[in-house]
C-alpha cells in the first residue's frame, strides 16, 4: 500500500502503464468537478467512481480486498480514517465470498492488529494483497472522494 498527499502523486509514475494513466488523469483533471458515479478514463482498464458521503462509525465499516484491480482512493475534501492489513493477517475472516462482478471480497479482522491512517487531501493506492477499510469517521465530516479503479497490468 502507498499512502501520500495528493500533491505528491506524480512521484509514483512508472510503476505500471495503467497506474500512469490514472496519475495523468488526476494531474490533468478537476476530480471535484466530475459527476457522481462512474467515469471511464481508459475503458475498463482505468475508471473513476466519484462519491460524496458522511464517513461512518467503525462498526458500520468493513475490510475488503480486490483480485483484478488496484484502488487509488483519493480524499478530495474532508477527511476519513483508512484501515489496512495484509492478506496474510491470521485474524482476517471472510464475511462475504469473492464477487467476480464487483471484484471484491469482504472481511472482518478478528485480531484487531490493523493499521489506521487519516486521509485528508491524500490518497491510498492499494494492491490485491492490501486488505483495506475505508469511509471511517474521524470527526463527522462530509467526504468528497474519488476512487480510481486500475486494472492490474499482466
Amino acid at each position: 500500500m502507498i499512502v501520500g498527499k495528493l500533491k505528491d502523486i506524480a512521484h509514483y509514475k512508472g510503476l505500471s502503464k495503467n497506474i500512469d494513466t490514472a496519475i495523468d488523469f488526476v494531474l490533468n483533471n478537476d476530480l471535484l468537478a466530475l459527476p457522481k458515479g462512474k467515469t471511464e478514463i481508459d475503458g475498463n482498464n482505468v475508471y473513476v467512481n466519484r462519491d460524496t458521503y458522511v464517513a461512518r462509525p467503525l462498526e458500520e465499516c468493513y475490510f475488503e480486498g480486490h483480485n483484478n484491480y488496484l484502488d487509488m482512493q483519493i480524499v478530495l475534501k474532508g477527511k476519513e480514517g483508512f484501515g489496512y492489513t495484509h492478506i496474510s493477517d491470521p485474524g482476517l475472516v471472510q464475511t462475504t465470498p469473492y464477487n467476480d462482478a464487483k471484484d471484491v471480497t469482504k472481511y472482518q479482522n478478528k485480531a484487531l492488529n490493523e493499521i489506521y491512517v487519516t486521509l485528508e487531501e491524500g490518497f491510498a493506492l492499494v494492491f490485491p494483497e492490501d486488505i483495506h477499510l475505508a469511509k471511517l469517521d474521524v470527526d463527522g465530516q462530509t467526504v468528497e472522494k474519488a476512487v480510481i479503479k486500475i486494472k492490474l497490468d499482466k
